[in-house]
């Protein structure tokens, strides 16, 4: 808005739209809703859609309810899919583009986070396949993968986590939700994903992909050379509670 462009803000909670500027039009929209949707980019000039959709939950698999697993697909991969579906026709017909904030567990499985990994997974491929789709018709499709950004999912994760531990305290997982409680990972900061999100949508060619901060650029390359098994400690090592991680936090 700041450069002159005109900005719509959409999100399903009014108070995430709170803190925006004046410029920048605003509209409370479950972005699941697809006639809610349609309606609001109905003639619409659309030059680009950045979609910055998501909310994970800390979880064991064994522990995710059915609903809960579809709640975070519908959110984290559906919301994204409703959105860029309605925006397609107008986007393609002005050669615009379309920007989608992912994350680094599309590429890094992380324990505990099996929905929200396999959402993002399932975007990390979404994504691929749009691309390749309408990039003969003229539409730019990025995607931005940061690794945790302060934004206030982890607080509300580690929350999540504290009452599964709190429910079962003497289950299998017990201890690793404990270890989450209080979870607040190096972020990487939101100025530097906002900047790559820029980026990505006034770049006269922008890249596919750009993945934001060292640990999303170089898990995902350490997964390609190292064998499973040795790459699933590292990662857990990683994880809070695990033996990288208390290293790092003495």
């Amino acid at each position: 808005a700041a450069a002159g462009h005109d900005v719509l803000g959409v999100d399903r909670d009014a108070a995430g739209l709170a803190g925006l500027p004046d410029a920048v039009e605003t509209a409370v929209v479950d972005l699941r809703d697809e006639a809610a949707v349609s309606d609001l980019l109905a003639d619409r000039p659309l030059d680009a859609v950045v979609s910055c959709i998501g909310g994970y939950e800390i979880a064991a698999v064994e522990d995710t309810s059915a609903e809960a697993f579809r709640r975070q697909l519908e959110t984290n991969l559906t919301a994204v899919h409703v959105t860029v579906s309605a925006a397609l026709p107008t986007l393609r017909e002005r050669g615009g583009r379309i920007v989608v904030v992912g994350s680094m567990v599309g590429s890094v499985a992380l324990p505990y986070h099996g929905a929200y990994s396999a959402a993002k997974a399932g975007l990390d491929g979404y994504v691929d396949a749009l691309r390749r789709e309408v990039d003969p018709h003229g539409v730019d499709v990025t995607l931005v993968e940061p690794g945790p950004v302060p934004t206030g999912f982890n607080e509300r994760a580690a929350a999540a986590a504290a009452a599964a531990e709190s429910s079962d305290p003497n289950g299998p997982y017990a201890g690793a939700y404990r270890a989450f409680e209080g979870y607040s990972p190096a972020a990487t900061d939101v100025e530097t994903v906002v900047e790559r999100v820029v980026t990505a949508t006034t770049a006269d060619r922008p890249r596919t992909r750009y993945r934001v901060s060292r640990r999303a650029r170089w898990l995902p390359r350490l997964a390609r050379v190292l064998p499973d098994r040795l790459y699933d400690r590292l990662v857990r090592a990683g994880l809070p509670g695990g033996l990288l991680w208390r290293l790092l936090h003495r």
